[in-house]
């Protein structure tokens, strides 16, 4: 074993003693051929030095398995769950008859921190596998997807597709039917005011048959035995065959009544069967037309959504990438799930990598889609914010807890079984929008999970400086100027009682300004010439501005505060960002500012006048 070990690149270096400790310390385990390792999802406890044979790396991924890779002698596997403690992200199983070594959590942290060469090889090691499983797991993960819209598709057109092929089918019927009522009409050798009697029919027959009536069941049934025995009265043959029709007509019996005055009995007949199969032919030529265009609009928008035959970067309408998003995941959202747009009019186009960034909303409707379960409501809302758009995904599901959500975005990070997501559709999306020198975001709570994605409407000129980067606060300078010249009152949290401190030269500046400045500090009794309150909720007057000066973990309390004193605006200054609070502040209907100075604001707006 020592001899084995020593030919290892992560153990080379180690001193013979370390080393021989080390080999006292694993564990041999021998397996045969298709005999399971370690199995997705099980806990990193161990990794593993292959000593002899050969195991295979396997990702599930939907319903089949990816083969990541193939280890073989001296080759070391299960280290990356091991170092961070972490479920396995693929499973190992043995392809030949194998032995391995085993090491536990200590024997490797012990290894690490005695030897920093084979700290270093550990690290080579793992940077190169990542590369090289994201690479392949990106590919599959873009197959699935593509796997799953295919089938998707395929299900969307074969509706109208079945329905102009069932159409088509009973046409030919249908216009035998009308062809013997003409040849029944034309023997009957009518005046020229019949005949035209029976034109006016015909366009009230094609009109009904594009807007066909809407009744329920019971009350059909009702309608139906009506005109059944009215027609019954009237000596019709076969009244049950035409009354279904001529109830879808539309036509009443008094209707019919003041026809049958128009025409003989024996005449009565045939403009009946001449009507039903009139009517027939109609309703399934309309039918036929709905399936076709059905068709037709699903093919324009997959054409539309992975543009093709389009330049990679182009103007680009985020409404229509969105609308085409839908269209393609119906299959998924008719079922139980109510989208609802609030688009914002006149938005512009902005330059993009068009079907990537329909990407981008596919892999977050999906998501959404499969935390709620199938059954919920999903927002989208866009806007515009100078050079910026926004677009905002919401839905109604269980939401994420907060620890989660700072990971989502990470590669291979997945909350769904095994088996059921890679963890790189969201990462996917993350790189996507930093591609687009756009930022992408999630806030989350039970109930309701939103992502907000901003894109500016030329990446390129962000990339040249030409375009002012993103301000996290979102809000546009007339408001930031209407909340400036409506406030009279700033509530200070976390004011600085040291001249030389940015808590205090801002709110200080302020002062000099006109606003009245509440101090909130519980380690101060005055600052500023103002006597100083421990928090929010010992202030005894209106607070119009809650000005924050305290770390993100620390604002969800301030905003809390700010909303039980009747605060009209939560003001973040520069560096304070917690999309939690904000969004908990909005909902109450507080405004927002986030990420921003407010003297450098104040200067620079009033700087313009």
């Amino acid at each position: 074993m020592y001899e084995f070990l020593k030919k290892v690149p992560l153990f080379a270096s180690m001193a013979d003693h370390d080393l021989e400790r080390l080999c006292e310390m694993v564990t041999e385990v021998y397996l045969n051929p298709g005999d399971q390792l370690f199995a997705e999802g099980s806990p990193g406890d161990k990794a593993y030095i292959i000593e002899e044979g050969e195991i295979e790396i396997l990702k599930a991924s939907g319903e089949r398995n990816v083969l990541l890779a193939v280890r073989k002698s001296g080759e070391v596997i299960g280290e990356m769950s091991l170092l961070e403690a972490a479920p396995r992200f693929a499973s190992g199983r043995a392809r030949t008859d194998s032995k391995l070594l085993a090491i536990g959590h200590g024997e490797l942290d012990e290894l690490l921190n005695t030897s920093p060469s084979a700290a270093k090889a550990l690290l080579f090691t793992i940077t190169s596998r990542l590369r090289s499983t994201e690479l392949m797991l990106r590919q599959s993960e873009k197959m699935a997807q593509l796997g799953t819209l295919t089938a998707g598709i395929a299900h969307e057109l074969n509706n109208p597709a079945a329905a102009a092929q069932r159409g088509t089918s009973q046409l030919n019927d249908v216009i035998r039917q009308l062809q013997e009522a003409q040849i029944g009409l034309s023997k009957l050798s009518l005046p020229p005011e019949k005949w035209e009697k029976l034109g006016e029919l015909n366009e009230l027959i094609r009109e009904r048959a594009t807007n066909h009536m809407d009744i329920d069941a019971l009350e059909r049934s009702d309608r139906e035995y009506a005109m059944e025995e009215w027609l019954e009265t009237q000596n019709i043959p076969d009244a049950w065959e035409y009354a279904p029709t001529l109830v879808d007509l539309g036509i009443s019996e008094a209707e019919l009544g003041s026809l049958a005055d128009d025409f003989s009995t024996e005449q009565f007949i045939d403009v009946i069967a001449w009507m039903g199969a009139s009517f027939n032919v109609s309703t399934l030529l309309e039918e036929i037309n709905q399936g076709s265009e059905r068709i037709s609009e699903i093919v324009k928008s997959l054409k539309s959504y992975v543009y093709l035959d389009q330049a990679p970067i182009q103007a680009v309408d985020v409404h229509e990438g969105l609308n085409n998003t839908l269209v393609m995941l119906r299959h998924k959202l008719k079922e139980g799930v109510d989208v609802k747009r609030d688009y914002e009019e006149g938005l512009p186009k902005i330059q993009a990598y068009g079907s990537e960034l329909n990407q981008v909303w596919t892999n977050i409707i999906d998501n959404a889609v499969d935390a709620m379960n199938g059954k919920g409501e999903i927002g989208i809302k866009t806007h515009q914010n100078g050079e910026w758009i926004t677009v905002e995904i919401e839905d109604n599901g269980p939401g994420m807890p907060e620890d989660i959500q700072e990971k989502i975005f990470s590669p291979f990070f997945t909350t769904k079984a095994v088996g059921k997501g890679t963890g790189l559709g969201l990462n996917i999306s993350y790189k996507i929008i930093e591609k687009h020198s756009g930022e992408i975001k999630v806030y989350s709570k039970p109930g309701k999970t939103k992502f907000l994605v901003n894109l500016p409407i030329d990446f390129q000129q962000v990339k040249l400086g030409s375009t002012p980067a993103m301000n996290s606060n979102n809000t546009n300078d007339d408001k930031l100027r209407s909340i400036l010249e409506s406030t009279k009152t700033i509530a200070v949290v976390g004011i600085s009682d040291k001249s030389d401190q940015v808590n205090h030269t801002v709110p200080q500046y302020l002062q000099s300004q006109g606003y009245k400045i509440i101090p909130v500090n519980p380690a101060l009794d005055e600052v500023l010439g103002e006597k100083a309150y421990s928090d929010l909720l010992s202030i005894e007057e209106p607070v119009d501005v809650v000005e924050v000066f305290r770390r993100n973990e620390a604002v969800p309390e301030i905003v809390d505060q700010a909303i039980e004193i009747g605060a009209k605006v939560v003001w973040m200054q520069e560096g304070v960002i917690n999309e939690y609070a904000a969004e908990t502040a909005r909902e109450a209907g507080l405004e927002v500012v986030m990420d921003t100075c407010m003297r450098a604001t104040h200067k620079r707006l009033w700087a313009k006048s």
